[in-house]
């Protein structure tokens, strides 16, 4: 991993783009605002494999009030070097580089329907996520998000703690049908967990629709009372979003 400095290489991260999601024609950041980004205190780093750029992350500083932090705003790997564990060492690699640049936080966000990301995300990345965000990006014309609103969850990576999870959580609602209604949540220990399918990639978007609705309606419940996500249990078929009251997450 090192930060890029050639258009050459801002050119190859547009193409890891608009192969990654999906795009033809422009890409989501083009190389003029990553050449922009990277000369003026962000962070644009590329994952190089035998000579070859397969990966990349994108950060800027970001600001709330006068806290600042590092927001991680895209990461990719092409898909042939998927599931050898590069998308984790691109974030462990920008980890060590946001600490180098003085913050204490790195930020981004994740889509939750998404087991697999969600496992990643909080499990391996060890990051809390709160604050839901609905349709925080509009729609998207990219082939994983088309024609499904773009909730998101914020991921808080902090570089000086973790979540804490019990070993017991309870289901705060199972999958008996698809979708869960959202007022079936049973909420009543300091962890729950809610029940969420493993994969959605072959379900219709009426389906995922659904799923959207049902999600954001549990999370958004179970953070008006001071839950955050603190794990996600992986399964064959049905995965387990893992939520912690504050107090007892390790966050304060």
């Amino acid at each position: 991993m090192r930060k890029a400095s050639t258009i050459e290489e801002y050119r190859k991260i547009e193409d890891i783009q608009r192969n990654v999601w999906g795009m033809e024609g422009e890409c989501p950041v083009p190389l003029p605002i990553l050449v922009g980004i990277n000369n003026n205190g962000g962070l644009v780093e590329i994952a190089i494999d035998d000579g070859s750029i397969i990966g990349f992350s994108l950060a800027f500083p970001g600001r709330e009030g006068h806290y600042s932090y590092l927001y991680s705003h895209m990461a990719g790997v092409l898909p042939e070097f998927r599931n050898r564990d590069i998308g984790y060492q691109i974030k462990m690699h920008q980890f060590k580089e946001a600490g180098n640049m003085g913050y204490n936080e790195i930020r981004w966000t994740f889509d939750p329907m998404k087991a697999r990301n969600s496992y990643f995300n909080v499990h391996k990345l060890k990051a809390f996520a709160y604050d839901y965000k609905i349709n925080y990006y509009g729609y998207m014309e990219s082939r994983e998000n088309k024609g499904v609103e773009s909730d998101r969850i914020e991921a808080h990576k902090f570089l000086d703690r973790i979540p804490l999870t019990g070993k017991k959580f309870n289901i705060a609602s199972k999958i008996e049908k698809y979708p869960f209604p959202w007022d079936s949540l049973k909420i009543d220990a300091d962890s729950v967990g809610i029940e969420i399918p493993s994969s959605l990639d072959d379900a219709g978007i009426e389906l995922k629709g659904k799923w959207r609705l049902a999600i954001r309606n549990a999370i958004v419940e179970l953070e008006s009372r001071k839950y955050v996500m603190t794990d996600v249990i992986r399964n064959d078929d049905i995965d387990v979003l893992v939520f912690t009251l504050r107090e007892k997450s390790g966050l304060q």
